[in-house]
């Protein structure tokens, strides 16, 4: 098996058995970075898509990423590595380097040596392990990749690197070889001069090497910097240096060169195992002394970095020198305490399998040296965050023997020293010895997790800032956040994997009502529980106050609660009843809104729609869309709403949990400016018409088929129409809910116009997908609008709808009565184009009630009026109509002829619906006259249209012709790969006529099939 050498300390690299591997483009390169970065740890999609995109991903990030990790692997194949190197790991990827190699591990491994070496007076062997870690860089780590997530990461490892080189140079200035260091240190310090570490070594090595003035200025321009950059005086470290510069103390004379290993004067706190990956740099090594060289004082440090002194140790290991006791107080040497602060385990808690699976992979091992493992569980208030981190941390507690810490940082917000006070007590450290300020606390408090298995519990976080200075900086230990808000710095610069939580399903809230409700009183009535699991929206909270109240009240059924938590207008009343409130939890996440977010927030609730696209919202906004997707994200951020999609356009759409609706609801009757929020809301309702209406267009070649009322249209985008309509089928999909509950709302408000319109330019695409029970409901609701607003036009057009849908349902008594009635109304209003299309709809049913030529009058009498509006797709139809009586009449050249006109027509709208239909019937009529080739071409010439617009059930009665044609012409084989296809698209549509007849052409094919038959040429 062959083995990679992977790089990060320098461009990034890849080796195989000395051969370079060549990488791809900039994306893969950074996907395959990050996974190093984060070797043996699962990287999320969403966190590498993050990473790739600089913060800005595309809706196709997740499979662009994947695409690059198969790259990779193939990469890896091809360089003749075995098995997979980046293994699937929910939620996203991980690389393993196990039997490879990777210069980072190498480096931080060489380094932690060192720092363990130095501390245990092996200085010379220390200062080998320092060169050998820094002679691993090949120029700037990750050169070459952009963006803000891995510069952060480039940040980190040159401070790594220059951390390495003080410690470096401090050992060697301990073995006495401060003249060959000046050099180096000085070009350093003009690289870094605010870098008071490396200025301290400088000053030490000039002073050493008898330029006394130099260490002067060296101090004096470092002063000079302080102040001007920082507006500080400079460290304590390089204060004390100065003054002892300046009175040549001899504890800072030159030691003799000494080539074997010494013993370390030990400090005042005890050294540190290893290096931490994470912003903590390594511990500093203390200076070694020799015989005739006094203890450097404890000041070496610099003060601003106090976490890298070694900590205190009562004295050192056998054989060694002893240090002077330091006077001064030292908190960090309490012993090590195993606290326990976690809150009782929640003894109702249920469900949430795949979330506790995700907390679960934080147990694995990792070394000290690493960063803390991080999770942030994230959703509402009353979603159950905090339970889920208090019941996982009590499964997980046995993992961390060192103890369990748990802060409420949202009941009681405190500054982070306050914070850090409690942590640090907790841990052991004396109250009255704390530092005062913030830095030096976190200082202590990383110090005293070291070399510790912890876990910390950041409960209710509100910011990132709130955060960071609570995070332990090495592997052993593990934390888990939780918070309303998404804290992307968490995840981009700790890592953190995130564990978004949603409402309870139905089986885990019934469960959830099943463990609080005691007697079985649940379980005697399932229907009622599971609506009133339905009623509390799987939201936790409301689950466990409902069923608190079914426990605390033993005479009340479930039946009596989902009574009263089914009137929307007090459901938030009963769940809000206690110490425990729904609306009370609700307001938290609300109260951190911006006025202008909680204004959007408020308006969309008064949509009446299951979801919402962006397009729409910026109708509702009166914005750019843009704009509009900026507030749903933060809206979608703050946990308020939920994201689906992508649709079949291409489009996220937005929708609210039910009782975060009502609540939304009810702030919006708060609204100072009602008129404004409910223009804007009829604004929204009828951006819908103008979308349908240009998508009715698109898919009829034009405005045809349709009558029109004076609704208003606001204006769309044209590109922005034009990408939710390059399939207008496909957009209908996406929007068919909500376009019933726009006419439906519309209809309630009392906008008769939009109503009809609305469902009149909709209908055509109910019939495409055979949706007769959106398109009866459409035309029901746009019905009582019109007669309720005595609009006769509406009424007229939405009866001649309806009964063309109850015509597609077989219901032809109503359909003939509904039909009739609507010819009455357009007729007495005057519409005749209106009446025109209605009879087209008339004819139907009348030839399929045997009369002809009651038929045939009605579609000549019908045309010209359809000729006078230059509907081009209503003319050809009742062509094709006159087509099938002549066909039904043995009229076969007649029915050719009329058949080919509607064709002539069809062809001017475009590859359409419409010109399928002609196309099929021509291709119809060709296969009744027995001219099979021509037939086929015409049902050829259909199929494409209809495939085209993933019309199935167009395109099953397609191959249904074709089979039959395929049969007639002795061409069985492709007559029945036809008929398989067709049962297939038949099935999926549910279409039991059409079953039928294929079914009939089956047994035709089979017959065909046996020897001696004679095919019909004749359908």
């Amino acid at each position: 098996m062959a083995s990679i050498r992977f790089g990060l300390l320098g461009a990034l690299r890849l080796t195989c058995e000395d051969r370079e591997v060549r990488l791809g483009g900039a994306r893969q390169r950074a996907v395959l970075a990050l996974l190093l970065l984060r070797h043996g740890r699962t990287v999320s999609v969403d966190e590498l898509a993050e990473t790739v995109w600089d913060g800005s991903p595309p809706p196709t990030a997740r499979t662009q990423i994947s695409i690059c990790v198969a790259q990779l692997r193939k990469l890896f194949r091809e360089a003749g590595v075995d098995g997979e190197a980046i293994a699937t790991s929910h939620p996203g990827y991980r690389l393993d380097t196990e039997g490879h190699g990777l210069d980072l591990v190498d480096f931080l491994s060489l380094t932690g040596h060192a720092s363990a070496l130095a501390g245990s007076g092996r200085s010379a062997e220390a200062a080998d392990a320092y060169r050998r870690a820094l002679a691993l860089w090949r120029g700037p780590a990750l050169d070459g990749l952009t963006g803000y997530a891995l510069e952060q990461e480039a940040c980190w490892l040159e401070e790594q690197r220059l951390t390495a080189l003080d410690g470096h140079a401090e050992l060697r200035l301990a073995l006495g070889r401060h003249q060959e260091l000046t050099a180096e240190l000085a070009a350093l310090v003009r690289e870094h001069p605010l870098r008071e570490r490396t200025r301290h070594s400088l000053m030490l090595a000039q002073y050493r090497s008898g330029r006394r003035a130099d260490a002067l200025e060296t101090f004096r321009v470092g002063h000079q910097l302080s102040i001007d950059e920082l507006g500080l005086e400079p460290g304590t470290a390089l204060r004390e240096l100065h003054h002892a510069v300046l009175c040549e103390d001899p504890a800072i004379a030159a030691p003799p060169t000494v080539p074997e290993p010494v013993a370390l004067i030990a400090p005042a706190v005890p050294a540190a195992p290893a290096v931490s990956v994470g912003p903590a740099a390594p511990a500093a090594p203390a200076v070694p002394v020799g015989p005739a060289a006094p203890a450097v004082p404890v000041a070496h440090v610099p003060a601003e970095e106090p976490e890298e002194q070694p900590e205190a140790s009562p004295a050192d290991s056998p054989g060694e020198a002893s240090a002077p006791a330091d006077p001064r107080p030292a908190p960090t040497a309490a012993p090590p305490l195993a606290p326990s602060d976690l809150p009782p385990n929640i003894p109702s808690f249920t469900g949430r399998t795949a979330e506790i699976e995700v907390l679960d992979a934080l147990l694995d091992g990792r070394p000290d040296g690493e960063p803390p493992r991080v999770a942030l569980v994230t959703g509402v208030a009353g979603i159950g965050k905090t339970a889920l981190a208090v019941h996982w941390s009590h499964r997980a507690a046995a993992s961390f023997p060192d103890g369990c810490l748990h802060v409420d940082l949202g009941s009681a917000p405190a500054a982070p020293g306050e914070v850090l006070g409690r942590l640090l007590r907790s841990l052991g450290a004396p109250g009255e010895r704390l530092p005062d300020d913030e830095a030096s606390r976190i200082s202590l408090y990383r110090r005293l997790l070291r070399g510790r298995r912890v876990l910390v519990v950041l409960d209710d976080a509100s910011s990132f800032a709130q955060v960071a200075p609570l995070l332990p900086a090495n592997g052993g230990c593990c934390v888990v956040v939780t918070s309303r808000e998404s804290m992307e710095e968490l995840v981009l610069r700790h890592g953190a994997v995130r564990v978004p939580l949603g409402v309870l399903d139905r089986a885990d809230s019934t469960a959830l009502l099943d463990r609080i409700v005691t007697g079985g009183r649940t379980a005697a009535s399932r229907a009622q529980t599971a609506r009133l699991a339905e009623l509390c929206d799987g939201l936790p909270l409301a689950l466990c106050i409902a069923a608190a109240r079914l426990a605390t009240r033993p005479h009340w059924t479930v039946r009596r609660l989902a009574d009263r938590l089914a009137d929307e207008h007090r459901r938030l009343d009963e769940l809000s009843l206690g110490g425990s409130r729904v609306r009370a939890s609700f307001e938290l996440s609300h109260g951190c809104l911006s006025p202008r977010l909680a204004s959007v927030y408020r308006r969309l609730s008064l949509l009446d729609v299951p979801d919402v696209p962006a397009w729409a919202v910026a109708a509702l906004l009166d914005c750019p869309v843009e704009t509009a997707e900026q507030y749903l994200d933060e809206l979608t951020d703050a946990h308020l709403l939920e994201v689906s999609g992508p649709d079949a356009t291409g489009q996220y759409r937005y929708r609210f949990q039910s009782l975060l609706r009502l609540y939304a609801r009810e702030r919006a009757q708060e609204d100072p400016d009602r008129p404004a929020a409910e223009a804007a809301r009829d604004r929204a309702l009828h951006s819908w018409l103008t979308v349908a209406e240009a998508a009715h267009r698109r898919e009829y070649g034009g405005d045809h088929s349709v009558v029109h009322g004076p609704a208003p249209r606001p204006h769309v985008d044209r590109d922005l129409l034009d990408d939710l309509l390059a399939r207008p089928l496909d957009w209908f999909d996406s929007e068919r809910h909500c376009l019933v509950a726009a006419v439906t709302q519309s209809a309630r408000l009392g906008l008769a116009a939009l109503a009809w319109d609305l469902a009149a330019s909709t209908v055509g695409f109910c019939e495409i997908r055979s949706n007769t029970d959106d398109w009866r409901r459409l035309c029901e609701e746009g019905l009582a609008a019109s007669r309720a607003a005595g609009d006769r036009q509406g009424e007229g057009v939405m009866l001649g709808e309806l009964g063309a849908a109850l015509l597609y349902r077989g219901e032809s008594e109503a359909s003939v009565r509904l039909l009739e009635e609507a010819d009455g109304v357009l007729r007495a209003g005057g519409e005749v184009y209106g009446a025109a299309l209605n009879a087209c709809k008339l004819a139907v049913v009348v030839r399929q009630r045997g009369d002809a030529g009651a038929a045939r009058a009605l579609l000549d009498g019908a045309l010209p009026a359809l000729r006078a509006a230059g509907d081009l797709s209503a003319q050809a139809h009742a062509l094709n109509n006159l087509a099938q009586i002549a066909l039904d009449a043995g009229d076969l050249e007649e029915a050719v002829r009329l058949g080919r006109e509607a064709v002539a027509l069809a062809r001017g709208l475009g590859a359409t619906r419409g010109a399928a239909q002609a196309f099929h019937r021509l291709g119809r009529a060709l296969l009744a006259a027995g001219r099979l080739p021509e037939a086929e071409e015409a049902l050829t010439e259909a199929a494409g249209i209809v495939r085209a617009k993933r019309d199935r059930l167009g395109m099953a009665y397609v191959l249904l012709g074709l089979a039959e044609a395929r049969l007639r012409a002795g061409r069985a084989d492709r007559a029945d790969e036809d008929l398989t296809a067709a049962l297939a698209l038949a099935e999926e549509t549910g279409s039991t006529v059409l079953m039928g007849r294929l079914h009939l052409l089956r047994v035709e094919l089979e017959e065909a099939r046996s020897p001696g038959a004679v095919l019909p040429q004749e359908a």
